[in-house]
């Protein structure tokens, strides 16, 4: 079924902003957390595991982690950025 078009009055749009800023701002801080466990646990991995005893697959998944971090690292900062525009949004709607 097609939405509406009508545009919602700006108190509400305002207030939807808000909402949706809000779940964003929660968002990038799991994917904070998440990229800071991860890098703890690839630095636990890459520090205390002997190197000369590490099965391949192990030190390509310790690697790996170090991807995965640099990856949530990036969505992290580009969740701020989305942020930083809904809060203009925000503040050019009014209170």
């Amino acid at each position: 079924m097609p939405r509406s078009s009508s545009p919602l009055p700006p108190r509400e749009d305002a207030a939807n902003l808000t909402k949706v800023l809000e779940k964003n701002k929660q968002v990038a801080e799991t994917i904070q957390e998440a990229a800071e466990d991860l890098s703890v646990v690839h630095a636990v991995l890459d520090s205390e595991v002997p190197k000369e005893t590490l099965h391949p697959d192990v030190g390509q998944a310790i690697e790996q982690t170090d991807q995965l971090k640099d990856k949530l690292k990036a969505a992290e900062e580009k969740l701020k950025t989305v942020n930083e525009t809904l809060e203009q949004q925000v503040a050019s709607k009014g209170p």
